[in-house]
């Protein structure tokens, strides 16, 4: 058994049919089906169920698939890693991020661009859940996150806290300081952001309202961040959010005021598979941090 044959049978165990992956291989059905059954012999096992529609894995299948895949992604990453030796950084950098940390992305997507010219991008945005999912399928090398990883296959370094802050349409009188206490602002109308799947960033807020035994006002709930400050700036209400969210807009309209004796503190990492390959890239991404 080849490199060859274990990517014609990852072919065909994830379109389920043998004539929709010999479409996708480019190669004829009858030497598809085959190279099927050689494997099938020299392995001494049957490694799909057939029926007239479909194929579906056996059990020795199923784990045939599973270390076929990891062969094949160290071989693809051999072949890179040694094509990479005479070179600088280039090709695809493959990174993600979750929403509350999308400024420290792209501020070392923009550093590390200036420094390799040949370098070209894929950022994803997208909750924590998704990113993992992403970095285990190797569609990103590295990811930024806020929420906490317990994965023992994930690699993690952590990075500068980063301060919630409360932020109000410019146009509401208020009473000119700087900083404000949790307890100061229960009874103003506030506007959350809140993610699809989990609590993030709302968590956060509604609980630190809960341990000071304080009632927050929320007028609304919003997933989008441009819609939110836009309600912000209307003057539909408040809101609180990690401060570096905030350099990814312009601030027209809004008032910025720091929060005081809580603990309201997003707390960034950067994370990327343990003992898996990096490129070159991604390892001078990660220098940035």
């Amino acid at each position: 058994m080849d490199i060859r044959q274990l990517k014609y049978f990852v072919t065909i165990a994830e379109e389920g049919k043998i004539t929709t992956a010999a479409k996708k291989l480019n190669i004829a059905q009858p030497p598809l089906s085959k190279q099927l059954k050689q494997m099938e012999e020299e392995l001494g096992v049957v490694l799909f169920d057939r029926d007239n529609k479909s194929l579906h894995l056996t059990l020795e299948g199923e784990r045939l698939l599973l270390r076929a895949k990891e062969l094949l992604n160290k071989f693809d990453e051999t072949m890179i890693e040694v094509q990479e030796l005479r070179k600088g950084a280039s090709g695809i950098l493959s990174v993600g991020s979750n929403l509350y940390c999308a400024s420290l992305m792209l501020s070392k997507v923009v550093d590390i661009r200036e420094k390799n010219p040949g370098l070209t991008f894929k950022v994803w945005e997208g909750e924590t859940i998704h990113l993992l999912k992403m970095l285990s399928k190797r569609e990103i090398e590295i990811a930024i996150t806020n929420s906490p990883i317990t994965e023992k296959s994930i690699s993690q370094m952590p990075l500068e806290s980063d301060p919630y802050v409360l932020v109000l349409p410019e146009k509401w009188e208020w009473n000119g300081s700087e900083q404000c206490r949790l307890e100061e602002i229960i009874d103003l109308p506030l506007i959350l952001l809140r993610p699809n799947y989990g609590l993030g960033v709302y968590g956060q807020i509604v609980n630190e309202f809960q341990r000071l035994d304080l009632e927050p006002n929320i007028l609304c709930e919003c997933q989008d961040l441009i819609m939110l400050l836009g309600l912000v700036s209307s003057g539909f209400g408040g809101t609180i959010l990690p401060l570096s969210l905030l350099s990814l807009h312009s601030l027209g309209g809004l008032r910025v005021v720091q929060l005081k004796d809580h603990t309201l503190i997003s707390e960034p990492k950067v994370i990327w598979r343990k003992n898996s390959y990096l490129s070159k890239a991604a390892k001078e991404f990660l220098k940035l941090f």
